[in-house]
């Protein structure tokens, strides 16, 4: 406790909500933003976990009119302020540490879930590799590992490849992401390395869902069996 005291002293920690500086030995948000998370709450969405006004509702309206190939997923939180702020600097102002937060939350509420889902490993959404070079960061690998080191499953940051660079998605309608994502990633070296039966994508945002979508096609023609996906936060509409 004294030596990370010490190390928060040299190198203080932001907090993931508000990005103030901590009192040295907090870890993740600090005492006052606490009480802001506002978890998703039931009922929810039976495929991408989204939250329903009744609890009559099996799916959403989203899910209601389009196909998903994977089987399931657990975000945590509404993609609105403060998480929705927070995400835009872990994302893209260096705030790695962040994904750390996260993704321990995430193993807090889904670990026990995911086990009994018999996933096998962790897959983190690639970024094509030139925005991985230019970011410095994956931040889905960041929040993968970060689920890994607390729940025990593998992370395998291989499996899956970004093969190209890919159009803004803020940039197109739905069609247009979908088409845009469906040749975008492969499974690398697929016809050497064994295939894990069950495996959960890890993305930071899912918003129309075409990011985990084109991510699950590819893995289920290489011959994963069961594909679901965690997040940091879902869009509302």
């Amino acid at each position: 406790m004294i030596k990370e005291m010490m190390i928060d002293a040299l190198f203080p920690l932001r907090c993931a909500l508000c990005d103030e500086v901590m009192e040295a030995g907090q870890r993740g948000v600090c005492r006052q933003c606490r009480s802001r998370l506002e978890y998703l709450s039931e009922p929810r969405c039976m495929k991408c976990g989204k939250e329903l006004i009744s609890e009559e509702e099996e799916l959403c309206l989203d899910c209601e009119a389009k196909s998903r190939s994977y089987d399931a997923g657990f975000p945590l939180f509404n993609y609105i302020p403060p998480v929705s702020d927070s995400i835009v600097r872990l994302k893209y102002h260096g705030r790695e540490e962040y994904a750390d937060f996260y993704g321990r939350e995430i193993a807090k509420r889904y670990g026990p879930v995911f086990k009994s889902m018999g996933i096998e490993c962790i897959v983190p959404v690639p970024l094509y590799k030139a925005r991985l070079k230019k970011r410095g960061y994956n931040q889905a690998a960041l929040l993968g590992s970060a689920i890994a080191s607390a729940t025990g499953i593998r992370l395998d940051d291989s499996l899956l490849v970004r093969t190209k660079n890919t159009a803004p998605q803020k940039e197109l309608d739905d069609g247009e992401r979908e088409k845009n994502l469906l040749s975008a990633f492969a499974v690398k070296d697929s016809g050497t390395r064994t295939i894990p039966s069950a495996v959960l994508l890890v993305d930071d945002i899912y918003t129309t869902g075409a990011t985990i979508e084109g991510c699950t096609t590819v893995l289920k023609r290489a011959g994963v069996r069961k594909v679901f996906y965690t997040s940091i936060a879902i869009g509302k509409v």
